[in-house]
């Protein structure tokens, strides 16, 4: 795990982030033990996405039982998070930016936080029906437009790409996502 320390700096790099200031980077620890810390978020939002998941367990419905379920969808929720970075290890290299991986995928997993809670929360809650679904039919739409502009300017900054590049560089993460979603509901 990761120390107090640099918890508030990474938090403090995730704010500067957030008002697009470059000094960010230098808040984040952007070596592999950084790289393995950040995960520090998956982990942190973990319990709204298991409580949905068996929320929306259904008994009656023909499938797999409640374990095997919430197996499959843990197994899910880990290749949520790590396709992408996994996938950047070579896009990275193909671009010719290899050597600043760590300095965009430290950042970038960090970003995640402040959009990821309080969608999972609205989530969870729109779930439990304690909130009427036209709030996450705002907010949905809303947190995916800051994700493509946050995770434009994270790729910008943190590979030295130009706007274009790193633009599809969240486009590739989005259809990632959506195709690892896929192959998961076949189970």
């Amino acid at each position: 795990m990761i120390s107090v320390r640099q918890l508030a700096g990474a938090l403090t790099g995730v704010g500067l982030l957030y008002r697009f200031d470059r000094r960010a980077w230098d808040f984040f620890d952007q070596s592999a033990k950084g790289f393995w810390g950040a995960f520090v978020v998956a982990v942190a939002l973990a319990p709204l996405q298991i409580g949905r998941a068996v929320i929306q367990y259904d008994a009656d419905k023909p499938g797999l039982n409640l374990i095997p379920y919430l197996v499959v969808e843990v197994l899910s929720y880990i290749l949520t998070w790590t396709l992408f970075p996994f996938a950047m290890l070579y896009v990275s290299a193909l671009l010719g930016r290899a050597p600043r991986y760590l300095a965009y995928m430290v950042p970038y997993i960090w970003m995640q936080l402040p959009l990821a809670l309080p969608l999972f929360s609205v989530q969870l809650l729109t779930d439990l029906q304690l909130l009427p679904p036209v709030v996450l039919e705002v907010l949905g739409p809303a947190v995916l437009v800051a994700f493509a502009v946050y995770g434009t300017f994270v790729a910008g900054i943190g590979l030295q790409v130009v706007t274009g590049t790193a633009m599809s560089l969240v486009a590739l993460d989005y259809v990632l996502g959506l195709l690892a979603d896929r192959a998961i509901s076949l189970i």
